[in-house]
């Protein structure tokens, strides 16, 4: 019988470990990057016609060698216009092109630095309707072996069908401004629908906010659409109005999609404020020197930073401004988000001395704390443990103000806790991606082998 030594166990542990991680480092290789030359089809052709389209495809000299699929797919967008594929069970779009295409060879096999060919040949029906007819060809890198992953291009087929009147109109679903709140921009959402039967570009969405009088208090516009939009396709434009105070009462929102200047389709809402409306803070800077205080504040007054001298090693710019909403990760268990959130920015590491950061909170922070002003904290979010830290906070209820002292900056929101403890890891907190954990796990393997080895030589 054998007795291994305990180093010597530990050591082929690690080995162990350190193989398991190289093979899988190498499983997770990248896939081969696809170069498309004819990425697009844009042709006219006329009931009952044929065209041909043909894409060359190929990967670079130092890729590996690549099995590509070619689909034919429906022409789906997104909310933001961009073009994506649909299988047959979801394209229902009448002026779909999908069932007009077929394909010589769908699956070719590329050798590193060489190019392949598919030609699609496109025959439209003799009883086509007029205007336009649309597909995608999904070109993908199939996972093979050295790759778990795969690459994908999409080439739009853009077919207008000759001898027919195109048509070009538009119908806007829904206009919605969502939950208003204080500290919040005023987010407005154009739900548009391309009710015509042709594709167009440079669709603008503008965008108006009037009082309960019919004054004019913001306005608004998109730049020019740069996607197509497809027939039967819908879209959202996004609007923030750059709204001053607000009082209470009863707004106006008009919203047109226009087209060459000229309109589409014009719809409205309302939305009504219970409490005056403060618009977010605008972005503010200063200069922290090692040798004096200092203090950020925002052009509202609404937030400060006062540094003490020594908080800094060197000058640093730190800038003071709004972070959506929207964006916060996930409140911790026990507690829950207020209407308040903004973003500290400037300093890469620690403050050398606690900064005291001071905030008037809002009807909103309130009522999100159920009136209770002392359930409200200042927290904010730390990157590298993926959590919340609530601070301990002095609420001052005759200015509406909360202030806790800090070391580190970042992004800050009003927090509703009975607790001042670091919340645990949000469920969408960072996360290494995973050849850098494993890296870490290979290297954190190799100490143990040099360590017991240093030991078993002594």
């Amino acid at each position: 019988m054998v007795t291994m030594k305990p180093q010597s166990w530990l050591i082929r542990i690690a080995l162990s470990a350190v193989t398991l991680i190289i093979l899988v480092l190498l499983c997770a290789a990248p896939a081969a990057a696809i170069g498309v030359l004819g990425a697009k089809y844009t042709g006219s052709i006329a009931p009952g016609g044929t065209d041909t389209h043909v894409v060359t495809i190929d990967i670079g000299a130092d890729e590996p060698a690549t099995d590509v699929l070619v689909e034919v797919e429906g022409f789906g967008q997104n909310a933001n216009g961009v073009y994506i594929p649909l299988d047959p069970a979801n394209d229902l779009n009448p002026y779909s092109a999908r069932s007009f295409i077929s394909l010589a060879n769908s699956t070719i096999h590329l050798v590193p630095g060489t190019k392949q060919s598919i030609t699609a040949t496109i025959n439209v029906p003799q009883n086509v309707g007029p205007g336009g007819r649309y597909a995608i060809l999904y070109i993908r890198s199939l996972p093979g072996a050295g790759s778990s992953l795969s690459t994908a291009v999409v080439v739009p087929v853009f077919i207008t069908v000759t001898g027919t009147t195109p048509t070009e109109t538009g119908s806007i679903l829904q206009v919605g401004t969502g939950a208003v709140t204080i500290g919040q921009p005023i987010t407005i959402t154009t739900t548009f629908k391309n009710t015509g039967n042709y594709h167009y570009y440079n669709a603008v969405n503008e965008v108006t906010v009037k009082d309960s009088n019919g004054a004019l208090v913001a306005n608004a516009s998109t730049t020019p659409m740069v996607y197509a939009l497809i027939p039967g396709n819908t879209v959202q434009f996004v609007t923030q109005p750059n709204v001053n105070n607000l009082q209470a009462g009863t707004y106006t929102v008009d919203s047109k999609v226009l087209l060459g200047g000229q309109v589409l389709d014009e719809n409205s809402t309302t939305f009504t404020l219970k409490t005056n409306y403060v618009p977010p803070a605008t972005e503010s800077s200063i200069t922290v020197s090692p040798g004096s205080p200092a203090t950020l504040t925002s052009p509202d007054g609404r937030y400060s930073v006062s540094f003490p001298q020594g908080a800094v090693l060197s000058d640093v710019v730190v800038t003071l401004g709004p972070y959506p909403s929207s964006q916060l990760n996930r409140a911790p268990s026990g507690a829950k988000l207020g209407a308040t959130s903004f973003q500290i920015t400037g300093l890469s590491g620690l403050l050398s001395k606690a900064a005291t950061v001071k905030v008037t909170y809002s009807a909103d922070d309130l009522a999100a704390a159920g009136g209770d002003a002392s359930q409200l904290k200042l927290s904010y979010y730390d990157t590298a443990q993926g959590s919340w830290v609530i601070l301990p906070t002095q609420v001052n209820t005759q200015d509406m103000t909360l202030s806790a002292t800090t070391n580190q900056l970042g992004v800050w929101a009003v927090m509703v806790s009975s607790s001042t403890s670091a919340g645990a890891p949000s469920s969408s907190s960072t996360k290494a991606p995973l050849p850098a954990m494993l890296s870490i796990a290979a290297f954190a393997a190799v100490v143990i082998i040099v360590n017991n080895t240093g030991r078993r030589r002594q």
